[in-house]
């Protein structure tokens, strides 16, 4: 028994060393050196993060982490003792790539690998480099800068890091490279050495904030840095200011939180690569071959995207934190095994032990196993979720772009012919006799362009309502008269289609509080998807149900009806199904109106029978929240407006002007209907696009420009900006037409100067009474200002309050008229010239501004001025004649009887 106990003792031992021998050699222990500048920034703080996680890994991978704290000394002793202790490896993040590159090549010359990552250092003397490209970092920046710019002079504050930094440096380069062809660019350098308390410090030193346009930082803690300093000082240049920053990290008040919040109006991502450098470690450990440089990619964080991207990182977080309570249990595990390992000849004394034990370290290693496979399969999982998400986003980005664009080209290229067939069927429909054979076939005409402009204003609907620009207009409305109106634009279909079109209400009247507008379009988007899909002869009812606290709307049909399969989305965006056609938008947003009336919509179907779709809507007005604006309740009757005297209105429109009018249009019809509708009121000229109108207007006596938005070479904002900010054009008024009906685009056009803008298709008549409201206004204000000047009485000319071009010009002109009005040798010719303008346009100027010409201008002024002195009585007439600047007395009484009626002594001894 003893032999075979001891033959069982010797087999066990012998295991035992085969398996602690196996497990040695499956088990390599290395020690890898990590040289940071510094671990106290949140970058470094996510490099260090990523370089644990990714260690967890590497079971054999043990970590000695050096921190210098941002001092060179510091690192290069460091770097130094790591070379003594002979590890494995060294991966080196630079302080300043100068000083720490003779260290650094110190490590690779005494044969240990050195990973260089971040910054490079001076040298090419070491294993790889990993990091991201600054420079092309950089350059992305300023690329971004460059479509944030406008025409006029643009101010850049560039926050820097530390000066000897190679990223830093490398991040400037970039910068300046992408805006080196930009002559209208001046920046300024300030040094925050990558903090944030210095860079807000230096930022603040700046002391005016009025001419910064764009504050870039090398990264977001600096940008943030320099937003908080200028909103102490200036809050409201704190909010026009553009902030840059590097390094998008995720975390609470951090990169991608920060342009989410619209703290920073951008970001680029700055990837660590302490994952990348543990995998590259390894890989060199193992023998296995790696390359001399690893490029990590950046990129751009904006508002577009910081939201998806900010949810991502979170979720990534949550699976960081489930891979660190594995990887601790994993390490309390093999903390066990280890124990286990070690105590393998104390358990061999007592074969029973031994056996139970041998047993127990089996199934904890099975058990480590399944951890350290699950534990894998968790982060395969992470970077292909990872994968996937950014590939979603690259996704999104692009439908959103094509989306937009979608909208622009169609609301554009519809809008401009259905302003040629609108514009004269309105016409037409007007002059045309009403017992016309072709009157019916007219109003029918105008009624489907009329509803073609209803589907364009749906199109463009569907466009604000997904960028949340929608608001909300309530008024209270009786709905069943409301209703029976709408109903009324689907008669003549409903006759021709023979179909039995009826509305079924059980009360008189209902008042409920809604948007009409969008109201409208709700009942609109129903009848007209009935009508659709009804047959010729079939049926269409509409029903009003009148409830305690809301009412419910029905529209039912008899037509093909809605598979039921297809129900459930018969509301999404882009959805047609087997049995609809058409864009898949219309009750999308009829779905989202009811939802912006707090109401609720749902539809029944059984297909080839019935179809009913119901809406309910609250009563009361106390579910609205405070972004809706409340309308009074007013109707055409109560506010005397049912029956208006157009007498005047169309003397208005059917006179004849002394005006010329410059028509602005690229589109050759528009441009020929413009100039055929308004060649009977005015003088027209034209031009393809703002080149030719300015080339135009520098030749001719303009009075007002019509111009479109979207053009070639020159499109309307550009023109009207360089219209009101030319000294010689800046008097004549400016209307844009656009296809366009965002507010944002109308505001930018009053922005740059337009004095009113109509979008397409517009109402020709509209545009006359907008004209020639706008030039009369102009004449009156010429008017008084004649009669200011001619006055005897009044010694000071008085400019408007508002500094706009015109009334700089008029200040200066006057100024110049007071200073030289003594000289008998000053005339208009050296004015002119002193005032940078040629005679013709200073002619056209003042004469447009005062309704005089600058000769009498002159003339009066000096006459004013004589006027004054004469009543004074300290001076003869002669000496007032020659202290005002007139030749000869003869003429100065000559001119004085003619302006004011007295001679000189008549009016001196009358006052």
């Amino acid at each position: 028994m003893k032999p075979v106990i001891y033959r069982l003792c010797l087999l066990i031992f012998i295991l035992s060393l085969t398996i602690s021998c196996r497990r040695g050699g499956e088990e390599k222990e290395f020690v890898v050196g990590v040289s940071h500048s510094s671990i106290n920034d949140s970058w470094r703080k996510a490099m260090m993060l990523d370089m644990q996680v990714k260690a967890s890994d590497y079971p054999g991978m043990t970590l000695d982490v050096k921190d210098a704290d941002e001092d060179n000394d510091t690192q290069i002793k460091q770097i130094r003792e790591l070379i003594k202790k002979r590890v494995d490896l060294i991966i080196i993040s630079a302080n300043e790539s100068e000083p720490i590159t003779t260290a650094a090549v110190e490590a690779y010359r005494a044969g240990i690998p050195t990973i260089i990552i971040d910054r490079k250092i001076y040298s090419e003397e070491y294993t790889t480099f990993i990091g991201a490209d600054n420079y092309e970092i950089g350059r992305a920046a300023g690329l971004f800068v460059n479509s944030l710019l406008k025409k006029e002079k643009t101010t850049i504050v560039e926050v820097w890091g530390r000066e000897g930094s190679s990223s830093a440096l490398d991040r400037h380069n970039g910068f300046s490279d992408a805006l080196i062809h930009n002559n209208n660019v001046t920046v300024k350098t300030v040094y925050g050495r990558w903090h944030r308390d210095e860079a807000k410090v230096n930022i603040a030193a700046l002391g005016s904030f009025e001419n910064i346009d764009i504050v870039y930082a090398h990264n977001d803690p600096m940008a943030l840095a320099a937003r908080e300093a200028i909103m102490e000082v200036d809050p409201q240049a704190a909010e026009r200011i553009k902030f840059i920053g590097i390094d998008a990290l995720p975390g609470k008040g951090k990169g991608i939180e920060a342009v989410r919040d619209g703290y920073l109006t951008a970001s680029f991502v700055y990837p660590t690569g302490g994952s990348t450098a543990i995998k590259v470690a390894w890989q060199i450990l193992n023998g296995m071959p790696v390359s001399k440089h690893y490029a990590l990619t950046s990129a751009l964080i904006d508002k577009d995207n910081a939201g998806t991207i900010y949810l991502q990182t979170e979720q990534l977080a949550d699976y960081q934190d489930q891979i660190e309570k594995q990887r601790n249990n994993l390490d309390k595990m093999f903390s066990e095994y280890r124990f286990l390992q070690n105590s393998v000849g104390l358990i061999l004394l007592l074969l029973g032990i031994v056996i139970l034990l041998a047993l127990y370290v089996i199934h904890i290693f099975r058990k480590v196993q399944r951890k350290n496979h699950e534990l894998k399969r968790t982060n395969i999982q992470v970077e292909q979720q990872r994968e996937e998400l950014a590939v979603a986003n690259r996704k999104i980005e692009q439908a959103t772009t094509r989306k937009l664009q979608f909208f622009t080209n169609v609301s554009h290229e519809i809008k401009t012919p259905l302003t040629l067939i609108l514009g004269p069927l309105n016409k037409l429909s007007k002059e045309l006799p009403p017992d016309s054979p072709i009157a019916d076939d007219i109003h029918l005409i105008k009624k489907n362009a009329d509803r073609l402009k209803r589907v364009v204003s749906q199109l463009l609907d569907f466009r604000k309502v997904e960028s949340n620009k929608m608001n909300m207009r309530v008024t209270e409305i009786d709905l069943v008269v409301f209703i029976e109106d709408v109903k009324s634009y689907f008669e003549t279909m409903a006759q021709s289609k023979q179909i039995q079109y009826t509305f079924q209400h059980d009360v008189s009247s209902v008042h409920l509080w809604v948007d009409t507008d969008k109201m409208e379009k709700i009942l609109a988007n129903l009848l007209s998807n009935a009508f659709k899909f009804t047959p010729d002869g079939g049926t269409i009812t509409i029903r009003l149900q009148d409830h305690a606290g809301y009412v419910t709307l029905s529209v039912e049909d008899n037509g093909k009806g809605i598979q039921p399969q297809n129900l459930s989305a018969v509301f999404d965006q882009f959805f047609t199904g087997d049995n609809l056609t058409g864009t898949g938008i219309g009750l999308h947003l009829t779905h989202e109106f009811v939802s912006m009336h707090k109401g609720s919509i749902h539809v029944e179907s059984e297909p080839g029978k019935r179809t009913v779709f119901f809406v309910e809507l609250p009563k009361g007005k106390s579910h609205f929240d405070e972004t809706c604006t409340f309308a009074p309740s007013v109707t055409e009757l109560s506010s005397g407006v049912a029956n208006l005297d157009t007498r005047e209105m169309d003397e208005i429109v059917n006179r004849t002007y002394d005006y010329t009018i410059l028509v602005v249009e690229d589109d050759p019809d528009i441009n020929a209907y413009l100039q055929k509708e308004l060649k009977s009121n005015f003088r027209i000229l034209t031009a393809v696009n703002g080149v030719v109108a300015i080339d135009i207007l520098a030749k001719e006596n303009i009075s007002l420009v019509i111009s479109d938005v979207m053009m070639p070479e020159m499109n309307g904002y550009e023109l009207c900006k360089q219209v009101k900010s030319n000294i010689a054009f800046s008097h004549i008024p400016v209307i844009l037409l656009t296809a366009l009906s965002d507010d944002k685009q109308r505001m930018y056009g009053i922005a740059s100067g337009a004095d009113e803008f109509i979008q397409k298709p517009f109402n020709i008549e509209e545009l006359k009474l907008r004209i020639v409201r706008l030039l009369e206004e102009r004449a009156r204000l010429r008017n008084a200002f004649t009669q200011e000047l001619q006055s005897p009485a009044i010694s000071n000319l008085k400019i408007g309050k508002t500094e706009s071009m015109d009334d700089l010009f008029m200040r200066k002109f006057i100024a110049l008229i007071e200073e030289s009005y003594p000289d008998s040798d000053f005339s208009i010719e050296k004015a002119s010239d002193m005032l940078g303008l040629s005679r013709v346009h200073l002619y056209r100027k003042v004469k447009e501004l005062t309704g005089v010409t600058p000769t009498d201008f002159l003339r009066n002024y000096r006459l004013k001025r004589a006027a004054a002195l004469l009543r004074e009585k300290g001076r003869n007439v002669n000496e007032v004649a020659y202290a005002t600047g007139f030749s000869s007395p003869p003429y100065f009484s000559k001119c004085f009887k003619a302006a004011y009626n007295i001679t000189p002594t008549e009016y001196q001894e009358k006052e």
